[in-house]
């Protein structure tokens, strides 16, 4: 069996949570399946990073072709003109922006050199390419249950056009869901809570639990670096529901923290930070934001405390995972440990209102005994079952299983 994975973005280097579960996936199918990859440079990177990136992915890939975006992801009048517009179709934005007549038309191409494989979606922004894999077998990765995510977005946004689009796009995300979702042989999720809001769509469509996992060779404990009073958030610093996040820790609860240890300081280190994360260190001198670290290992090395104040989201946050394999005691909401087996108080702390959430902070702070037993724990937990090669076998079987489903598939039909 081969497999044909189809990425909606370039899956190198794996810095960011999508960016390394699609990769370590890749890399664990890699081990038992011949791999070929077509992705997006929805990035928009040049030329010299995509042929980087392209020769590192060809380890594992016996073929990698990127395209490029029909329209430049966020960027120029026509992304602003078609973004608009969109509520006034019936397709999601995030689905109408990848599709082109052109592209249709190479991607029908690369099928024909296919019909062995097993096809990889891995994701549903690419959902108007499934009608030419239709008689295909067929998996769809989720990342998040799309539409379970923009509605938590739509709900906790306080302006009301932003609201309106949102929502809007959440119930049209909802009925693309509804339609195409039962037409893959498997859904893969990270989560269970992901698993039940695609069966909540209605009856045929058949999940398969693929969760997220770490490193734990990479992201290890590192002694002797810790700076006191200190504690970060790490992630895309222009993905909304971090982006709401961090503004939601920043003017609720940071306050209360510095009342109470005013030499407190926060990193706030990911990639690609928006000017409203950039400007906040010039606002509060506690803040420091580390805009595209080459390594994030050495910023959460000099945390004390890791935090995750997410508010919207769904699937399941590598960013904990992560901070659980480098031994760090960590704070969160609790949608942001959603999915996860962790215990609030025997791996993590979970507040979910800003005295609270302050108040775990300035807690794991003062208390050595208290952080050091989390560490414990949460580097115990990520040992023992968040490991890649294992998570890697549950995608192979969700493989098999499309596989099987879809043979039955073309016979029926016949």
């Amino acid at each position: 069996m081969r497999v044909l994975w189809f990425s909606h973005f370039v899956p190198y280097p794996p810095t960011g949570g999508v960016f390394q579960r699609s990769f370590n996936l890749l890399r664990e199918v890699s081990k038992r399946r011949a791999v070929q990859l077509v992705a997006f440079n929805s990035l928009g990177a040049s030329k010299a990073v995509v042929d980087e990136s392209s020769a590192a992915l060809k380890k594992y890939c016996e073929r990698v072709e990127v395209w490029e975006m029909p329209i430049t992801w966020r960027r120029g009048v026509r992304w602003w003109v078609g973004l608009a517009a969109s509520p006034f179709s019936s397709v999601p934005y995030n689905c109408r922006c990848y599709w082109s007549k052109d592209l249709d038309g190479r991607w029908r191409e690369v099928l024909r050199g296919c019909r062995e494989s097993v096809l990889h979606f891995d994701s549903l922004d690419l959902a108007l390419y499934f009608y030419a894999a239709a008689d295909l077998p067929k998996v769809l990765n989720h990342h998040n249950c799309e539409s379970a995510l923009l509605r938590r977005r739509g709900q906790n946004d306080r302006n009301p056009l932003k609201k309106a689009y949102l929502l809007n796009q959440a119930r049209k995300l909802a009925a693309l869901e509804r339609e195409i979702c039962p037409r893959f042989e498997v859904n893969v999720v990270c989560s269970e809570v992901d698993a039940q809001a695609l069966r909540n769509h209605g009856a045929g469509i058949r999940t398969h639990l693929v969760e997220n996992g770490v490193d734990t060779e990479y992201f290890r404990p590192i002694e002797g670096t810790e700076e006191p009073d200190t504690m970060i958030f790490s992630g895309m610093l222009n993905w909304e529901p971090n982006v709401e996040g961090i503004r939601y820790f920043v003017q609720e609860i940071w306050p209360l923290i510095r009342r109470d240890r005013p030499r407190v300081r926060l990193y706030l280190a990911g990639r690609d930070p928006l000017p409203s994360i950039s400007h906040l260190q010039a606002q509060d001198r506690g803040i420091v934001v580390v805009p595209n670290p080459d390594d994030m290992r050495p910023w959460s090395g000099r945390a004390m405390v890791f935090i995750c104040p997410i508010l919207s989201g769904g699937g399941t946050r590598l960013k904990i995972l992560d901070a659980m394999a480098m031994g760090k005691p960590i704070v969160s909401t609790s949608i942001g440990c959603e999915g996860l087996r962790v215990k609030n108080g025997e791996h993590l702390l979970v507040a979910d209102d800003p005295e609270n959430f302050a108040a775990a902070v300035c807690r794991l702070l003062e208390e050595t005994p208290l952080r050091q037993r989390l560490a414990r724990s949460g580097r115990a937990l990520v040992e023992s079952e968040y490991n890649w090669e294992a998570i890697g076998r549950c995608l192979d079987q969700a493989y098999q299983s499309a596989l099987s489903t879809g043979r039955v598939g073309v016979l029926a039909r016949g």
